[in-house]
């Protein structure tokens, strides 16, 4: 029988392909705040129940958040009430049969040289603090799988732009860039994450996993091996130190994640980035 699947935050970067993936298993209604099939502020726990109520999903992947760790900082009260109230309202208002999947970030490890597991975490700014409180909040959920991730890809959005677009549209237009050398990730197309998301959706599987490639490199790297793979000249790109960028939040400069316990989890090992960096 094919299965009811809401998506919250139809407005972000992965949404189009977790969309997508959830259309080949069933029923696709989508939400956000002023957006989506039905509008809903997901941090008001009435109009959250609201929304359960009518939509009546099987499965819930909340994808919805506020992901501008620079702008979390600036206002912790709109980051609580956008990473962890949102997941809050969600897992106490679905009921139990239902399978809630909630989208996290590498960004709740302390700045200390990786890979990391799932149990190492300190988060050096608001955006990582809020989104752990908003995992803690969804696995108060039995049925709740939370998966930490980045992820980069063709955006779908013209109003947002990833990594890899960064990447491609400033080599492209020959604009000064300076990639860092000294922040290394593991992250997974979007592509291929929405499919794990949507898999993982339909099986037994719940806890807290990370969910990216299996090895990872710098964001200088990465840089390099995407103008490669896509033919593009590097004469405007400079590697550099992200410490030269004043008044940010602060960051770890190592989210590489350890995925062994996915790994074992789904019986099958994750891509390298290399591979994923392929599917651009």
């Amino acid at each position: 029988m094919a299965r009811r699947w809401l998506i919250t935050g139809s407005t972000g970067l992965l949404a189009d392909y977790l969309i997508a993936a959830a259309a080949e298993r069933g029923e696709v209604i989508t939400t956000a705040r002023e957006a989506g099939d039905r509008k809903c502020n997901l941090s008001n726990a009435a109009e959250t129940r609201a929304l359960l109520n009518d939509v009546a999903p099987d499965i819930v992947v909340h994808a919805a958040g506020l992901t501008d760790v620079d702008r979390c900082e600036r206002d912790p009260a709109a980051a609580f009430a956008g990473n962890r109230d949102t997941a809050t309202n969600l897992a106490a208002a679905l009921p139990t049969s239902a399978r809630l999947v909630a989208i996290s970030t590498d960004q709740v490890y302390p700045n200390l040289p990786g890979p990391h597991r799932e149990q190492e975490v300190a988060p050096v700014n608001v955006y990582g603090q809020s989104k752990l409180a908003g995992e803690q909040a969804a696995l108060a959920h039995p049925n709740a799988l939370v998966l930490r991730t980045n992820f980069f890809g063709p955006s779908h959005n013209k109003r947002r732009q990833s990594l890899s677009d960064f990447v491609v549209a400033s080599l492209t237009e020959g604009k000064p860039v300076t990639f860092f050398a000294d922040v290394l990730f593991s992250p997974l197309h979007m592509a291929t994450l929405a499919d794990l998301v949507a898999a993982a959706a339909e099986m037994d599987l719940t806890g807290l996993f990370n969910a990216g490639c299996r090895d990872g490199m710098s964001k200088a790297d990465f840089a390099l091996a995407v103008a490669r793979h896509l033919g593009l000249q590097t004469a405007s790109a400079m590697v550099g130190s992200s410490q030269s960028l004043a008044g940010r939040a602060p960051r770890p400069s190592d989210l590489r994640m350890d995925v062994g316990r996915l790994e074992s989890a789904l019986g099958r090992r994750m891509p390298t980035l290399d591979h994923e960096i392929g599917r651009l």
